[in-house]
């Protein structure tokens, strides 16, 4: 990223000045682009499927479908988050620097620890859809069959963008809403609105999206056996990488709950309408976070001082990103919002400013964990979510204990705002650390053991 910075033209005076700068611009555009325009759009097709796929459901069926529905799909979502964790995370931070063999058989490997975690979880859900009865029944039945390979497609998603293979990985998820939202028209045309159908629908285009996704990586998952080595290998950072899926799942989830329960359902309605109105920045870390550690990998093998750099640089390009999107916010007719959200409109844009500072607070943290994962600083990546949990409860539940929705949002953003002086803390002595491990030779404390990269055997 910022090395291109230090490149170009050596013309002298003005006019080799505005030469040079305009050659830097260029070449950082086409960088931009080349490395994050693919996922990108791999991150807006597979979250806007998920949308389109919640609204034609909720179209299409009564509410107790629906909530059957959201029962399902509860398992897929907490199992991906979990398997990106150990699985996708571990891959990319331990192989994407190494040997095209090396990183093949991580794939292999990575693959088979998401299929081992579908099949257990998977029998999980098929053991409760055996208990209850209906609709919950049969969705929980489909998804506990093909979770291990929607949990494999996810991987070889990342696996495809950590290696530059962004439009194989856009194919991949192409794959799946085709297929899925063929499988919908037919449906439709038929006259069956029923959520198992829908059901079986997304998930059967998600398996079809894995296979793809496998035969473009010409691998196939390892056994269960291997995955289980897999782990072990990793054992010193991947239940660190877990844990801090799990705080950062918990908070969430419970911080929503305790707010509806403080300050009432109706003001926590007025924040998540604000947070509608920004779920597009969502897309934007999303795609970043797809490719960001892979390359940050790559730097770190070149130059520690460089990732550093580049970190400072993604997180100054994410901020000025939230503060566009917050203007136009900002700025758009009142007749263009109120038609997207209706009377929610005014609720949510008079809080639009303290959850933009909240999320330019995460933007400039967005570097630091970005390099935290790069150097594989498990340690220090938990004590940051563990503080980051602990400012994000303490702010968000205070202001909406002193003043609803607005003084919860405006709680998030001192959060935010001291999460980035924790995350860059947290990177800096991680750096330093690495540093001086590698000048002793690999040869440092215990305390530092968990600082790159060693291939599972």
């Amino acid at each position: 990223m910022s090395g291109l910075f230090f490149q170009g033209s050596r013309s002298t005076g003005f006019v080799g000045l505005f030469v040079y700068m305009r050659d830097v611009a260029a070449r950082c555009a086409g960088h931009v682009v080349r490395r994050f325009g693919w996922a990108f759009a791999d991150q807006l097709l597979s979250s806007g499927t998920n949308f389109l796929l919640g609204i034609l459901i909720a179209r299409s069926v009564g509410v107790r479908d629906l909530g059957a529905f959201s029962v399902a799909y509860a398992p897929f979502t907490f199992s991906l988050g979990g398997v990106r964790a150990v699985a996708s995370e571990l891959l990319i931070v331990r192989h994407s620097s190494l040997s095209e063999h090396e990183w093949r058989d991580g794939i292999r490997r990575s693959a088979g620890t998401a299929m081992l975690a579908g099949i257990v979880i998977g029998t999980g859900s098929l053991i409760a859809a055996a208990t209850l009865a209906g609709s919950v029944s049969s969705v929980l039945t489909i998804v506990g069959v093909s979770l291990p390979l929607l949990l494999v497609q996810d991987v070889s998603r990342f696996a495809l963008l950590a290696r530059q293979r962004g439009a194989a990985a856009l194919l991949s998820d192409a794959a799946w809403a085709a297929v899925m939202f063929t499988a919908f028209a037919l449906l439709k045309e038929a006259g069956v609105a029923s959520v198992t159908w829908f059901t079986f629908s997304w998930a059967g285009a998600g398996c079809v999206a894995a296979v793809v996704g496998l035969l473009q990586l010409k691998v196939l998952p390892c056994g269960p056996i291997t995955a289980i080595r897999w782990l072990r290998g990793h054992s010193d950072i991947a239940p660190r990488f877990l844990a801090e899926f799990a705080i950062t799942t918990g908070v969430s989830t419970v911080t929503v709950f305790a707010i509806g329960g403080i300050a009432g359902l109706g003001e926590l309605g007025r924040l998540q309408a604000a947070q509608v109105l920004l779920g597009p920045l969502n897309i934007m870390f999303g795609g970043v976070g797809l490719v960001a550690t892979a390359e940050g990998v790559r730097q770190l093998r070149d130059s520690p001082r460089r990732l550093a750099q580049d970190c400072r640089w993604l997180s100054l390009a994410l901020t000025t990103g939230v503060l566009a999107w917050g203007m136009i916010v900002v700025v758009v007719p009142r007749s263009i919002g109120e038609s997207v959200l209706r009377t929610n409109w005014d609720a949510g844009r008079s809080l639009v400013v303290p959850l933009l500072i909240a999320f330019a607070g995460y933007a400039s943290t967005f570097g630091a964990s970005i390099g935290l994962h790069c150097l594989a600083a498990a340690r220090r990546i938990l004590r940051t979510n563990c503080i980051e949990a602990v400012l994000t409860l303490f702010f968000g539940l205070t202001g909406a204990y002193l003043a609803g929705a607005k003084g919860g949002a405006w709680g998030f953003a001192v959060a935010g705002l001291l999460k980035g002086v924790n995350a860059w803390w947290q990177f800096s002595r991680a750096l330093r650390e690495y540093e001086g491990r590698s000048e002793a030779g690999g040869a440092g404390p215990k305390v530092n053991a968990d600082y790159l990269p060693q291939v599972a055997g």
